[in-house]
């Protein structure tokens, strides 16, 4: 039996292999959001804090982030869970992703709503 191809299907597997765990964010999360031009040549995905201390045999193309992750942070783009905008924004930060992408996204996310300045950290705005 054959299905039609979904919507970031790409990104089932890795997710998968995080045991349903895992969030995608950093630059992947702000292509899933529409708010950057951002084209991560890696699925960024984070898994809970726990598991830093884990002997991983990780996918190749994903690149994994320590933290974990509210249920208030984390939204669903399609089939796949994504941290919210602002919480992206965040990580980027802390990730040092590029300062033009950065600011896309904060230019784009206030424009469609996402998030208020007030939410945006202040080296973002």
């Amino acid at each position: 039996m054959e299905f039609p191809a979904g919507e970031h299907e790409d990104l089932i597997l890795p997710w998968l292999w995080s045991g349903r765990t895992g969030v995608f964010s950093d630059e992947t999360a702000l292509a899933l959001h529409g708010v950057s031009d951002a084209l991560p040549a890696r699925h960024h995905l984070t898994v809970p804090a726990s598991w830093a201390s884990r002997r991983l045999l990780v996918p190749e193309g994903l690149r994994l982030h320590f933290a974990d992750v509210g249920g208030e942070e984390t939204t669903w783009v399609g089939p796949v869970p994504v941290t919210v905008a602002v919480r992206t924004i965040r990580d980027c930060l802390a990730d040092h992703v590029s300062p033009d992408l950065v600011a896309q996204a904060v230019r784009d996310g206030l424009a469609r709503g996402l998030f208020t300045p007030e939410d945006v950290p202040a080296e973002a705005r």
